[in-house]
């Protein structure tokens, strides 16, 4: 960074923390939303993200940036010569539309559901938030009560912020999709049959209700009244490059510690269990296919294969692809860069929805918003069976709950690292490979006790591999 671009951030940041340290430590009023447009768009992006400004939605064809300010803010960034256009103002327009979905609403749905279609549902609670609600999922497959290794997982889940009332809405469509149709469209019944589907419609529980009951504008979670921004809260690249708040009014407090909230130790506890090949996190708006990493110039191990199917399912859905730092800012401590670094998961945020919709849209738009996102998810339940190697590790016929996988690309003799891999609990592994010839070795306490050659084709591979000692 030179001289001069450290200045002015720099002062930007110290400009407006004087400011914001003049407001109330109460609760935010939160105002108005208005609409900027910006020629220098990404810089714009970055000085309003560093300066706590709540960046609602962007519209990257059009260079425009939703905010949601208060009237300070609005003031404040008027004297910085930002010209803005207002769109809604408290209480003026209207709010969410009631047909939208409640935590009450979606466990009825679930339930609905799971016992109208007993053998191809599981219900479970994964864990509690912070004023003790439930949060849900529902496993979808053949035999939803047993766990089948040979499956791949898959996980959709569905509004980590609190105002972004469509998210839910393409969860509950995924489920009376697939449950519906079974008995009648012969893809749906190989999509239910030969994977693991799990659907989270709702994970901001409590916050939904105060958004329901309090301010239609929440985002975050409700601890100690201010919240925390859930998806800011994950470990990996907690507080690592400005791209969360430590200023608990900051609709992007990222919490006092890494996984401080219940809601995030459930979702980490959750993917453990169930380690996902594939995960599509739904949030709204700007419609953006974003993932890993959050952090300015930091790309995954195996950015070939997420980012070849990060931009075909932007491609599908007609959404601008990339990380969060090339399509936006620097965000940290999200979910989809740890599901990707602590077990290779390939994780997806699909900001739903246009600038024009906004958090709340017409109810008429839900139809046209779930068929739309339909070939986003229908994409991966396919990719699930493409290119890549899946099987058990065990030793003298006993799987192995602790290992890990080095994969390396082979071509010749080059003998190239392409990626390192947490073996799951199950002795289960799934590898999403391009075609291509690849060596693994599996590593034991830090050792590698045996290797194995793979050829992989375009369908998925299976290779069990049993060490007998």
């Amino acid at each position: 960074m030179n001289f001069a671009k450290y200045c002015l951030i720099t002062s930007l940041v110290i400009s407006f923390n004087l400011f914001a340290h003049s407001q109330s430590i109460s609760e935010k009023a939160w105002k108005m939303t208005a609409t900027i447009q910006a020629e220098s768009f990404h810089k714009t992006l970055k000085n309003l993200s560093l300066m706590n400004i709540d960046i609602a939605g962007v519209d990257i064809k059009k260079k425009s940036i939703d905010i949601l300010i208060t009237d300070q803010e609005y003031k404040f960034l008027s004297k910085k010569n930002y010209v803005m256009t207002v769109k809604e103002v408290r209480g003026v327009t209207r709010g969410p539309d009631e047909r939208y979905q409640t935590p009450e609403s979606v466990r009825s749905y679930l339930q609905k559901y799971n016992q109208k279609f007993p053998k191809l549902t599981k219900l479970v609670s994964i864990g509690k938030s912070l004023e003790g609600r439930d949060i849900w999922a529902l496993k979808i497959s053949d035999n939803a009560q047993k766990k089948e290794l040979d499956e791949p997982v898959l996980l959709f889940n569905s509004m980590h912020h609190a105002r972004e009332i469509m998210t839910p809405e393409i969860g509950l469509d995924i489920i009376q999709y697939l449950l519906e149709n079974y008995e009648t469209d012969a893809q749906v019944a190989r999509w239910v049959d030969l994977n693991e589907i799990w659907v989270m419609p709702m994970f901001n529980v409590d916050g939904n209700v105060k958004m329901w009951t309090k301010d239609s504008w929440w985002r975050k979670n409700v601890r100690g009244g201010h919240g925390v921004d859930l998806n800011r809260n994950y470990p990996t690249g907690w507080k690592s490059c400005q791209g969360s708040s430590g200023w608990r009014w900051s609709q992007t407090y990222r919490g006092p510690s890494p996984a401080s909230e219940p809601e995030t130790q459930a979702m980490m506890k959750f993917i453990e269990d169930i380690r996902p090949v594939f995960d599509i996190s739904y949030h709204a708006y700007s419609q953006l296919v974003i993932y890993p990493f959050g952090c300015e110039g930091q790309k995954t191990q195996t950015k070939e294969v997420v980012e070849k199917i990060g931009k075909e399912l932007a491609s599908l859905l007609d959404y601008t692809p990339g990380t969060a730092w090339e399509t936006l800012y620097n965000a940290d401590g999200g979910d989809i860069d740890w599901m990707y670094e602590a077990y290779q998961v390939i994780p997806y945020v699909l900001e739903v929805n246009s600038s024009r919709d906004g958090f709340h849209p017409d109810y008429e738009r839900r139809d046209p918003t779930v068929k739309r996102n339909r070939k986003g998810w229908q994409h991966l339940l396919n990719r699930a069976h493409g290119s890549g190697v899946r099987g058990v590790f065990s030793i003298n016929n006993k799987a192995v709950a602790a290992y890990k996988l080095a994969v390396y690309k082979v071509n010749g003799e080059v003998r190239e690292l392409f990626q390192n891999y947490v073996g799951h609990k199950t002795g289960a592994y799934h590898l999403v490979l391009n075609p291509g010839s690849y060596e693994l070795d599996f590593i034991v306490d830090g050792k590698t006790v045996t290797s194995r050659t793979v050829e992989i084709q375009d369908e998925l591979s299976r290779m069990n591999v049993n060490l007998t000692k």
